[in-house]
């Protein structure tokens, strides 16, 4: 929740792109544009429900691998390249009340064409509409004012040559040209009453965050090269104290202990933690396993029934043998947080490096 307002997160991923052929599974950075935006949706600790809509098998396994819950499929007539995000979100949100029996407040649309996007800028979006009771908020990119409007030209199909709006006749110094902005795709924030009664995503009272940093949404594959050099960059900028270990940097055939936490690294997030629910991430469980296979030591360690009190030892005992989590102990009594600061922090690709 975010000030008391319930959040479902979105994420449109069809299979049918055409610029770029199952543009949502192909990999940057080493993950695919879905395994990315789940990864981003995982900071985020306030979000109560995260969901794909899909009409594609592959893809809705893919983001239940990582950790993004695929609970209903879009369909067919939801699904061409001339559909809009207004009947894509609103069935979205009906298909996932009617799952969870409940009502969302706030819809946030986070297409996986933004792999740049960070947290911030997601969590910026959201607060802007809560706190100044927007109808929708949208992230937007200031445009260069070489490319402002009022200094575009049209060609007539006899040739000609003609200014696109006829006020850019007035223009003689760029100093008479107003900032004017293009949507990035980062992020989309809509109260339900502007997605199901305004039904439009720019509602009658709308904001923006504006990023002035370097974003891309990408539909063709020189973007899928200028993003993936941009993520490459922006890893490079990470102070050497503050990057992952890695096995290059120690005695790399130690056995190590890892301390791993269970829910949204080896079970996907579930509404007001009703942990019955959750689903393995198998992928992450790949990576554990390895590591446990390689003769490091797992130590599972939840923070499930911190602070509600509730018991839930045998279903996460359970749920760890069904899912076939290798790990040599399982403990609880880890404080429930929003956030954990700690000096031996590792991600779980930097933890694969260390598997068998």
């Amino acid at each position: 929740m975010y000030a008391h307002k319930k959040i479902l997160v979105v994420v449109p991923a069809r299979g049918g792109s055409k610029g770029i052929p199952l543009k949502n599974l192909r990999k940057i950075a080493g993950r695919s544009l879905i395994e990315h935006t789940s990864q981003l949706i995982h900071e985020l600790v306030w979000v109560d429900r995260a969901v794909v809509s899909t009409d594609h098998e592959t893809i809705a396994q893919t983001a239940t691998n990582a950790g993004l819950a695929a609970p209903f499929r879009r369909p067919a007539e939801l699904s061409g390249d001339r559909i809009g995000d207004i009947p894509v979100l609103q069935h979205a949100l009906q298909a996932t009340e009617a799952i969870d029996n409940c009502q969302y407040d706030v819809i946030v649309m986070l297409q996986p064409t933004s792999p740049l996007r960070r947290a911030e800028h997601v969590t910026a979006t959201v607060k802007k509409l809560v706190e100044e009771s927007f109808d929708a908020v949208w992230t937007v990119s200031p445009i260069e004012l070489t490319y402002h409007p009022l200094k575009q030209l049209t060609l007539t199909p006899q040739g000609e040559l003609n200014l696109w709006d006829q006020r850019g006749h007035a223009i003689i110094a760029r100093q008479q040209l107003h900032t004017t902005y293009y949507r990035n795709g980062v992020a989309y924030a809509l109260t339900r009453n502007c997605l199901l009664e305004q039904a439009t995503l720019l509602g009658a009272r709308s904001g923006a965050v504006v990023i002035d940093e370097p974003m891309i949404s990408i539909d063709t594959e020189a973007d899928l090269a200028q993003a993936a050099a941009l993520l490459q960059a922006s890893t490079q900028t990470v102070p050497s104290s503050m990057a992952s270990p890695t096995p290059q940097e120690g005695a790399e055939h130690k056995h190590r202990i890892f301390v791993v936490d269970i829910d949204g690294v080896l079970a996907t997030l579930v509404p007001d933690n009703d942990y019955s629910h959750c689903q393995p991430m198998l992928e992450n469980i790949r990576i554990i396993n390895n590591l446990y296979a390689a003769g490091h030591k797992i130590i599972l360690f939840t923070a499930r029934g911190s602070a509600t009190g509730i018991d839930w030892q045998e279903i996460t005992r359970k749920q760890m043998v069904k899912w076939g989590v290798q790990h040599h102990a399982l403990q609880f009594g880890k404080p429930a947080a929003d956030f954990y600061i700690d000096d031996r922090f590792i991600t779980l690709e930097v933890a694969s490096q260390y598997g068998a």
